[in-house]
């Protein structure tokens, strides 16, 4: 159904080129861009009440960043696949970082190990934000961190993962959103380079991906007794 900007669980983000760096970008060009390199798009619908969150990258062209893109993709996939009952959702968001910075390793970004971009805190800079989080009634729904059913306590962050919103294990019909991105945001990248990480990095293929800003790609998984079940992918199957 068609719904007017007031229904709409949150603002669309739109990002075109170095926009989508910005994590939430809501910026309004008064011009068009004159060349089109990579367009995110971060949006969702209310249904009875309850929020979709979902988002996409294209590229404009099948070169390296096209194949970044699809290396990411990939990692989601995995992912979603791994949402079950029993599953420990910082773990997941570990993972995450593991396999996104072995992307970054494939694609020239990087210059060491997936492990060790992990241990050194490098992944963080190009994946500065949280796998994903609960979703319901409420985008980012309230909950994720309680140890208990009053909320008297909470399950901790893994360190070094501040931005982390749900660290629960999760349980069957939990919906949970499934979110990694790669992202080349100038402020951080310049303070890695400052620091003393910078030679894990080769700087001139940061260079070649800094005009397309930045990945993500987003489903809504649901937790079942069995096998996950992707919300979103099966949304739009069913439009054909």
């Amino acid at each position: 159904a068609q719904q007017a900007d007031v229904d709409l669980p949150y603002s669309n983000i739109i990002a075109l080129n170095e926009h989508a760096a910005v994590l939430h970008y809501h910026g309004l060009d008064r011009a068009p861009v004159a060349q089109s390199r990579s367009f995110l798009i971060d949006a969702g619908a209310s249904c009875h009440g309850y929020a979709s969150d979902i988002t996409r990258t294209y590229a404009s062209d099948d070169g390296a960043f096209a194949e970044l893109v699809a290396g990411v993709e990939r990692v989601q996939q995995s992912l979603c696949s791994q949402v079950r009952a029993g599953v420990d959702y910082r773990q997941l968001h570990l993972d995450c970082h593991q396999q996104l910075a072995g992307v970054l390793r494939d694609a020239g970004v990087l210059r060491i190990a997936a492990e060790e971009a992990v241990e050194r805190g490098v992944s963080g800079t190009f994946f500065p934000h949280g796998l994903g989080h609960l979703i319901g009634l409420q985008v980012h729904e309230v909950g994720g961190f309680q140890a208990d059913e009053l909320g008297r306590s909470e399950i901790p962050k893994p360190a070094g993962h501040p931005w982390l919103r749900l660290t629960r294990t999760l349980q069957e019909n939990f919906v949970v959103t499934i979110e990694p991105g790669v992202y080349f945001i100038p402020m951080l990248l310049e303070q890695l380079r400052a620091g003393p990480h910078a030679d894990t990095v080769d700087w001139s293929a940061v260079e070649r991906f800094l005009p397309y800003g930045g990945i993500r790609i987003e489903d809504d998984v649901r937790v079942t007794d069995g096998d996950p079940e992707n919300l979103t992918r099966d949304a739009f199957a069913a439009l054909g």
